[in-house]
């Protein structure tokens, strides 16, 4: 059987044509290279004389190849090509700029966190314990009255959770904004 050209079978043009409709939500640069891609395979398979009923039928409905397309262009989206320069440049940036408030906050935040929040039940303890008449000496020396050390424990316990909770948020923003610095967004 001789090979069927694409361009001149009624069949593969409406295929091509269904196909294109499908395909409109997508670029246009990105639709034409589709249909160039499926143009080209439609030719290799006839010139290595498959039938075209078959290879229309192993390509499956145009409007379910055009989902499929639709699909992987939106899972995995194409970056321009002289998107890397400002994708580098604002990693350069966020790197340069964003690493003194970066190190500034760990470094305050995370060990008040740390410090607050080992501190808290020891201080809230020596207060329940000196309510009794314990005296937690060797270990813990303050000079707080035990009322004191019971209301100042659950205090620091707040502002513990709450640099610990910010430090968090922080670093998760900071993650979020390389990814998308990262991603060309």
């Amino acid at each position: 059987m001789c090979p069927v050209a694409v361009e001149k079978n009624p069949a593969a043009e409406r295929y091509l044509a269904v196909l294109k409709q499908a395909l409109s939500a997508m670029q246009p640069v990105d639709r034409s290279e589709v249909l160039d891609e499926i143009r080209s395979h439609i030719h290799d398979a006839t010139a290595a004389g498959r039938p075209l009923d078959e290879i229309l039928a192993r390509l499956g409905p145009a409007d379910a190849l055009a989902k499929a397309y639709l699909v992987e262009s939106y899972l995995n989206p194409k970056l321009p090509g002289a998107n890397w320069m400002i994708r580098t440049l604002g990693l350069f940036g966020i790197l340069v700029f964003g690493s003194l408030p970066t190190l500034l906050l760990t470094c305050v935040l995370g060990p008040l966190g740390l410090a607050f929040s080992i501190a808290s039940p020891v201080i809230f303890t020596s207060g329940i314990c000196g309510f009794f008449g314990v005296s937690l000496e060797p270990v813990v020396q303050s000079d707080l009255a035990p009322w004191e050390s019971v209301i100042l424990g659950p205090i620091m316990g707040v502002f513990a959770a709450i640099c610990l909770w910010a430090l968090f948020r922080y670093l998760q923003w900071v993650a979020r904004l390389i990814r998308q610095v990262a991603a060309g967004r």
